[in-house]
């Protein structure tokens, strides 16, 4: 534990923690129960074994060789000695077993191999009948490799080698052999017309040694050895869809042959001759029965015969053991035969063992298969070492090869080893196997399922699995809160795929088939949620039963809000995966047995019920606060239940005695609380240390409106307490802060963090507190609401009281270690942590004042409005308190900045004078790097070690230092030459440059908030520009200023004007004046108007011109005509201005007003088009009284006679 952190958590075990232990944001936070930390165990194997029974172990590591020995089709190159020691290593069996149990299966007999045939489709045949078409059948059968004796009396197959090639079966005689055949030879030659072409085909005959021509004549051919398909009429792209099974002896040897004909007998069936070649049954009779084909053909080739349509051979050997499905292209006979197209076939190896022949189970392979797949899988686990669940069926090629191989010699499809694999994975549940798993296996098995396709045994099996497994997820969810507990991120994953898991299989049409008439899913999963509340909530009961009735409902209420705060995390699951509203259902059962429980209880008559205990825990006062601490936790606790759902309304006399109750609690609450947030602030000052951050709380908040609860004497009674409590509560503050200052400081160091930002630990645990007790604030609901502002506004003092208290210590100690008066230029580097630690505390404490949301202000005002009618003039009390408080601390931050910041004073004005007096050749920018360099030098001392706000503090400090040192020089040198107020004019911005450091510093709102600022830039802005410039201003503000007139103050002057391009010439037609101000004592004036062209000095040789004097009028007429020579090519700025005077004969004119108007507008001047007169309506203003600025710098330039001019002309005319 950091030395900080003991710190804070001695000045919280100070007072028992009586902050902390009401204002967390839910009464469930708490340690992991011993429950929760059983299920964070992982699941591993033990066991690798899937029952104890050795036989059945034997006789599965037995089959599973065998598998081996007997591997059928071509498959992957995996060597057989790699897969034999797979096995021996996923059973664990040592050398001497295996042997013997190797040996054992060697001598079972080896199963019967079965070719599988299923003939699609072809296409693109070649047409043999005139109408263009072909009537196609396929004849097809196994040609033998070699020939085999009998077997031996023992069972074990014995071959002869003899010439069975094609050169060795030609030398059998005819003789040595006669047909095994019902029918007459006769009747044979009859069919040969059907069949020569087939053994045309078949030009391999079968030969074998003459040795044994009775045992030879005596065996019997395993299957059909030829089957036809049926004749498909008129076409050249037949579809069959026939599937043919034949026994191959050899694997190794034998071959597989169609044929395709062209059916043109009509009188002969095709059946019928294959019919009768089936009946042979000796393969020395087949190969006869081929030759007397042959030359059956060869005598009589005028009879009517089927047309060879092509032909295809392959090798038994090349059949891959997932089997084959492809387009095969037939091939030619001989070089006269006329072939084309292909043959779609699906071809496919299985076998039938005769080894288990009294054997009655028709699931021994399916139950063989299972056990393989978990064993494999069991394996696998072991040797990976990581947790069950984390398996996803991952399995080795080895056990792949073993399976597939199981597979195919027990004739399983894949739905077999789907169903297989399910109830394989399904089984080790009760390891851990991951649901997530089982869901992709379950689907997979849904997926290929297809009605009428499993038998009866096999439904059945299915079924006792499903169920099994339907149960395992019923008890799951029942114990949900302890298997699957919400601080676990993959626990909450499980039980999201269990629930997938559930309603895949329930929802399923398999399900239904293999266990019919159940309840639907929803409604059993809705059941099964109810039962495991109810049962949850009777446990909790169990576990609460205590003494004494308010902490037994404290308990109770405590377990319940924990299972309640689960909602957030379990019920999103239940709603996206299963559909289920878990929380209401959840919520409801917990509400209607706390209803029964509080019924039972306040029904109570015993001594010590319910009500009793906790109307006499909101009146005691001798047990230090313990009564007063349950009875506020049971109001949040029931709060807090209460929030996961709108509670029942309860009727207004049940309301009346809790909130009376509850009500008393809340208020000697807050009586406690500022008795010991004081204290608190004079023990976290004393142990002072290192930061640890806080952490802010923050729950939705509603408001109570029920009525005011007890009567008024009650309500006075309290209010008396409460008033007598913050009398006590201003003595303590009095006598113990002052009497705890020194000591705080004494104790307080200053510690830097690892980001470098001082403080020290005080303010964390200020900041904690006051947290806590807005936190704590924020929960409570009173029912009264005018106790509630009462209260609010109390509470709020409190903070504020506390948070200036703290400033007003911190910062009172800062300065007896030195940060006091005029500091000295170098300040040490301990004074100077100790001064960004003070501010920084400081500034966190005046975050920590940001809870006006947190005290639901307007909600409350609303209601008060409501209940009251009255103005909630209370609201704007209590947020200027807050803001006082704010802007006191922030006021005393800034105090202690500024003096950090004038002891640079002196440095600051002399590079001030510096960049305003540095010769013209040095660039500005090299002018007032000195000032800068000081500025950053200050800056970087700090920005380490300072938060951002007081950072800038610093920054602003400094510019507010800098504006009143550059103004001063301003004011000091007026009338200089432009350059000189231009070169400090740039500096200043890059000054504004410097402290805005990229957005990173002083705001540019700031800066144009800052009067000072704007003054200092406007001041310089006027005099750096030249005089022309700033006349033109001058009278560019004048015509502003008369288009923003919005009343006729001083009268209306009526022009007409245009301008003649071919002459060059301005024409300005005087036509009168309207509501001309009397300047005379009759109540008239004698008006007359001056014209010029201004500025002057971009006219200077046009004359003045002046009209008549109107005698003792307001609206004179004049209707006189003025023309000025001037170039159509006008400066930036250029009007005619209109002096309206009143003449007097004895006493100096009288001016009257003023009008101006703008050269660009006249028609004919510039892109203004026209030349006819245009009348203007221009109304009369008159100079402002105050001095205007550009006028002032003009005034201010002696030495300027335009300047100077423009002034006297200004005078003579105002």
């Amino acid at each position: 534990m950091k030395p900080n952190s003991k710190v804070h958590k001695k000045v919280q075990a100070s007072d028992g923690n009586f902050f902390e232990q009401f204002a967390t944001g839910h009464t469930t936070t708490h340690a992991p129960t011993k429950e929760n930390e059983g299920c964070d165990a992982k699941v591993f194997i033990r066991n690798l074994s899937i029952n104890g029974d050795e036989k059945l172990l034997e006789d599965l590591y037995i089959e599973a060789l065998y598998t081996i020995v007997h591997k059928v089709g071509r498959s992957s190159g995996f060597p057989d000695e790699k897969l034999t020691e797979y096995v021996q290593q996923s059973f664990r069996v040592d050398d001497d077993r295996h042997k013997r149990l190797l040996s054992r299966a060697n001598e079972e007999k080896p199963p019967v191999v079965l070719l599988n045939v299923l003939l699609l489709e072809a296409r693109d045949l070649i047409a043999k009948d005139v109408n263009g078409f072909s009537d196609p059948f396929s004849m097809m059968g196994v040609i033998p490799g070699k020939m085999r004796n009998s077997r031996s009396p023992d069972g074990s197959p014995k071959t002869e080698k003899s010439g069975t090639e094609s050169e060795s079966a030609g030398n059998e005689e005819d003789g040595d052999i006669s047909p095994m055949s019902p029918h007459p030879v006769e009747k044979q030659k009859q069919l040969g017309g059907v069949l020569q072409r087939f053994g045309g085909s078949f030009q391999r005959r079968i030969g074998s040694s003459k040795k044994n021509k009775k045992d030879m004549d005596s065996k019997q051919i395993p299957a059909k050895l030829i089957k036809a398909s049926s004749v498909q009429r008129k076409t050249l792209n037949p579809k069959w869809n026939e599937k043919f099974q034949f026994v191959i002896d050899d694997v190794a040897t034998d071959r597989f042959h169609m044929d395709i004909w062209d059916h043109d007998d009509e009188e002969q069936s095709v059946m019928d001759a294959v019919t009768s070649l089936n009946h042979i049954s000796g393969l020395k009779g087949l190969g006869r029965y081929f030759k007397e084909v042959t030359q059956s053909a060869r005598a009589d080739s005028q009879d009517c015969v089927d047309d060879f349509l092509g032909c295809i051979t392959l090798r038994i050997m090349d059949i891959p053991s997932v089997g084959i499905e492809d387009w095969f292209t037939l091939e030619k006979r001989s070089e006269r035969s006329e072939v084309s197209g292909q043959v779609k076939l699906k071809l496919w190896l299985s076998t039938k063992e005769e080894r288990n022949e009294l054997d009655e189970d028709d699931l021994v392979d399916v139950k063989q298969h299972i056990d393989l797949i978990r064993q494999f899988a069991l394996h696998e686990i072991s040797q990976s070492g990581a947790p069950v669940s984390a398996f996803q069926g991952e399995l080795p090629e080895a056990a792949i090869t073993i399976l597939h191989q199981h597979a195919v010699q027990g004739d399983l499809t894949e739905l077999h080893q789907a169903l297989c694999s399910w109830l394989a994975y399904s089984s080790m549940l009760n390891i851990g196997i991951s649901y997530s798993f089982l869901f992709d296996v379950l689907s997979d098995l849904i997926s290929k399922w297809v009605p009428l396709v499993l038998d009866k045994d096999d439904e059945n099996l299915l079924g006792d699995s499903f169920t099994s497994f339907d149960q395992h997820c019923r008890i799951a969810i029942t114990d949900h809160r302890t298997r699957f507990p919400t601080n676990r991120r993959e626990a909450l994953d499980s039980i999201a795929n269990l629930l997938r898991c559930m309603k895949l299989m329930r929802e399923s049409s398999l399900y239904e088939k293999c266990v019919p008439l159940q309840r639907s899913f929803d409604a059993t999963l809705s059941a099964q949620i109810e039962m495991s509340a109810e049962a949850y909530f009777k446990k909790a009961m169990e576990s609460a039963t205590h003494d004494d009735p308010c902490m037994e409902l404290s308990s109770l209420l405590h377990s319940v809000n924990l299972a309640c705060a689960k909602f957030s995390s379990y019920d999103p699951i239940f709603k996206a995966f299963a559909g289920i509203d878990y929380a209401s259902i959840s919520y409801y059962q917990f509400d209607r047995m706390l209803e029964e429980y509080l019924c039972s209880e306040l029904m109570s008559e015993n001594a010590t019920d319910l009500k009793s205990s906790l109307v006499e825990a909101s009146k005691r006062d001798d047990d230090n606060g313990r009564s007063l601490i349950t009875l506020i936790k049971i109001h949040f606790a029931l709060l807090e239940f209460r929030s996961y759902r709108a509670p029942k309304p309860m009727n207004d006399e049940e309301s009346d005695e809790w909130g009376f109750i509850f009500d008393r609690a809340i208020g000697k609450w807050v009586d406690l609380v500022r008795v010991r947030a004081f204290a608190r602030v004079d023990l976290s000052c004393q142990l002072d240390a290192a930061l640890i951050p806080t952490t802010q709380f923050t729950k939705p908040y509603r408001l109570a409106e029920g009525p005011a609860s007890g009567n008024d004497e009650e309500s006075d009674e309290w209010g008396f307490i409460f008033d007598r409590a913050i009398g006590k509560w201003v003595d303590l503050v009095r006598v113990r802060a002052f009497a705890r200052v020194d000591l705080s400081c004494q104790l307080d160091a200053a510690i830097q963090s690892s980001n470098d930002i001082k403080h020290s630990s005080s303010y964390v645990d200020i900041c904690h507190m006051i947290e806590q007790i807005i936190a704590t604030w924020e929960r409570m609901r009173i029912s009264d609401v005018r106790l509630r502002v009462d209260l609010t506004e109390k509470v709020v003092q409190s903070i504020c009281k506390i948070a200036e208290y703290y400033v007003d210590k911190i910062l009172a100690q800062l300065a007896s270690d030195g940060f006091c008066g005029d500091l000295q230029v170098f300040i040490p580097g301990a004074l100077l942590s100790l001064f960004c630690a003070a501010i920084n505390n400081a500034e966190q404490v005046r975050r920590s004042l940001l809870f006006h949301d947190k005290l639901h202000l307007d909600e409350i005002a609303i209601v008060y409005q409501r209940v009251t009618q009255c103005e909630p003039k209370w609201k704007t009390e209590v947020e200027k308190e807050v803001d006082d408080c704010d802007k006191y601390i922030s006021e005393q931050i800034d105090a202690t900045t500024d003096r950090l910041t004038r002891r640079l004073s002196s440095q600051l004005k002399k590079h001030v004078f510096h960049l305003a007096w540095s010769p013209t050749a040095c660039a500005v920018e090299n002018a007032i790097k000195p000032l800068t360099d000081v500025l950053d030098a200050e800056l970087s001392s700090v920005h380490r070690t300072l938060l951002h706000k007081n950072f800038v503090r610093v920054m602003l400090s400094q510019l507010n230092t800098l504006i009143p040192l550059l103004q001063e020089c301003v004011d000091e040198n007026p009338g200089l030459e432009p350059v000189f107020y231009q070169r400090l004019y740039d500096g200043c911005s890059i000054l504004t440059d410097f402290f805005h450091a990229d957005a990173k510093g002083i705001s540019m709102e700031t800066f144009e908030n800052l009067p000072a600022y704007q003054k200092l830039m406007s001041t310089l802005s006027l005099n750096q520009t030249s005089t022309v410039q700033l006349i033109e201003q001058y009278y560019k503000d004048l015509l502003k200023e008369q288009s923003d007139v919005s009343e006729c103050k001083y009268g209306i002057l009526n022009v007409r004007a245009y301008y003649n391009t071919n002459s060059q010439t301005l024409v300005i037609d005087v036509i009168g004046a309207k509501q001309v101000i009397p300047l005379d004592s009759n109540g008239l004036s004698d008006p007359f108007v001056i014209t010029e062209l201004v500025p002057r000095m971009r006219y200077p040789s046009q004359p003045l011109a002046r009209t008549r004097v109107v005698s003792k009028s307001l609206n004179p007429i004049f209707d006189e005509t003025f023309e000025f020579h001037i170039p159509n090519k006008i400066p930036a700025v250029a009007m005619v201005h209109f002096i309206v005077m009143d003449h007097d004969f004895l006493r100096s004119n009288d001016f009257a007003g003023e009008a101006f108007l703008d050269l660009a507008e006249v028609p004919g001047i510039g892109t203004t088009a026209g030349s006819a007169l245009r009348q203007f309506n221009l109304i009369l203003i008159h100079p402002s009284k105050k001095e205007k600025a550009s006028t002032a710098v003009l005034s201010s330039r002696k030495d300027d006679k335009d300047a100077q001019d423009f002034v006297r002309s200004l005078n003579a005319v105002y």
